[in-house]
């Protein structure tokens, strides 16, 4: 009696499991496209450089820009987003930074600009 009630507990928790993952994450906004860039991609076609504590990036010509977060994918870019963090992406949205708390209002028109070129 006791493999039964085990097998019938298991196979409910299996179903919980797996219909937990069907549904809309009950968001409207287009699906990302997929894309990944390495780190020397985002640098070049950004134009950011890493910053002398070698834990964050500036525009060289706006150093009061500071992006600490570079977000080089379509699953990154998700993963902030959906966290509530305040970021700017390129246009499909494979690419994109973190914009910091502080950071003066000046600074995402920058990174806009920046990441637009990020194709």
């Amino acid at each position: 009696m006791n493999s039964i009630r085990c097998k019938a507990s298991l196979a409910a928790a299996l179903v919980a499991l797996a219909l937990g993952g069907c549904g809309s994450s009950g968001s409207s906004e287009p699906v990302s496209s997929g894309r990944a860039w390495t780190i020397g991609q985002f640098l070049r076609l950004t134009g950011f450089h890493r910053g002398k504590d070698g834990l964050s990036y500036t525009l060289p010509s706006h150093p009061e820009c500071v992006a600490r977060i570079l977000l080089r994918s379509s699953a990154e870019v998700d993963t902030y987003k959906n966290s509530g963090d305040v970021i700017v992406t390129n246009p499909d949205r494979s690419a994109g930074v973190r914009v910091e708390t502080g950071s003066p209002a000046s600074c995402k028109a920058l990174y806009t600009q920046a990441l637009a070129r990020v194709k």
